[in-house]
């Protein structure tokens, strides 16, 4: 199924838009991270064939994020998804989403909680310095992502080998534990950042404590938008060479599968012949 890539880029930069606004009003600072920081450096804008919008915060800015966002758009067209706001999403970090839109996305095929068209907002937290203690946190939060994957893909997770004590712990008491796991070390100074939320190896993400807070402007798309002064070592960092640009073959859309919005008239390629269930059902034998 067809989709159409500009339609999905003009909504994230909306939602992104609206970001900025909530961001500048409450003094919160946010720099696009992975693939949307080399969007921004190589592209001035999204990676063409990228199909999302990653963000991230201190955790302090994260916290404070959760706190005024649900708020400020309760009467709005968009919605935040995150654990401590809706238990039915299993993340540690947070999207934020448009309400009259729904996607099938990849590995989230069953997912419980809504899910619209999005932009990642990842907290960063601070990487413990010894290797035992790195070695521990990795472990613990792997067995905890392991286990409520298990609750709620059973069927993609049905090989996978469960750990007591997760395998006897309620949902919230994971969530609370694997947010404890992740902020243990803040209060710590002198660490590097990382992002324990992403989908690289764990301590991968880095960022130095002299760059986190050191932000400049680059054009992205329509909009203006905050990254790291010190973009190129935490790019390198994370990919090597990233101005060359990937063999042809892995240029592909890595998350949304179907897009649906309510409003047809703003369907362009997307399937609007018949409902999301179906188009899932129907995206599923083809996929068995």
């Amino acid at each position: 199924m067809m989709i159409d890539m500009k339609q999905i880029h003009g909504i994230q930069l909306d939602i992104l838009q609206k970001v900025t606004q909530l961001s500048l009003k409450y003094r919160i600072n946010y720099f696009m991270t992975g693939g949307s920081a080399i969007g921004a450096v190589r592209h001035h804008g999204f990676i063409p064939w990228d199909d999302d919008i990653d963000i991230g915060l201190t955790r302090q800015d994260f916290e404070k994020f959760l706190r005024v966002a649900p708020t400020e758009l309760a009467t709005t067209n968009y919605i935040v998804e995150q654990n401590r706001l809706n238990p039915r999403y299993e993340y540690d970090f947070a999207k934020v989403m448009t309400r009259d839109s729904q996607i099938l996305e990849r590995g989230r095929e069953e997912a419980k909680a809504h899910n619209g068209i999005f932009i990642d907002v990842f907290p960063f937290d601070k990487l413990p310095a010894k290797k035992q203690q790195q070695f521990k946190q990795r472990h613990i939060l792997q067995n905890i992502l392991n286990e409520i994957r298990r609750r709620f893909y059973p069927e993609a997770t049905s090989n996978g080998v469960a750990e007591r004590p997760y395998t006897q712990m309620s949902l919230q008491q994971l969530y609370k534990l694997r947010l404890r796991v992740m902020t243990q070390y803040n209060d710590q100074p002198g660490l590097p950042y990382v992002n324990l939320s992403s989908p690289y190896a764990y301590g991968k993400e880095l960022i130095m404590p002299n760059e986190i807070h050191r932000l400049i402007k680059l054009p992205f798309e329509n909009l203006q938008v905050p990254v790291l002064a010190g973009y190129d070592s935490y790019l390198k960092r994370l990919y090597g060479n990233y101005m060359k640009l990937p063999p042809v073959e892995k240029r592909v859309q890595r998350h949304i599968l179907i897009a649906k919005l309510d409003n047809p008239q703003t369907i362009s390629e997307t399937d609007d012949s018949k409902d999301l269930p179906s188009a899932i059902t129907g995206f599923k034998a083809e996929a068995g």
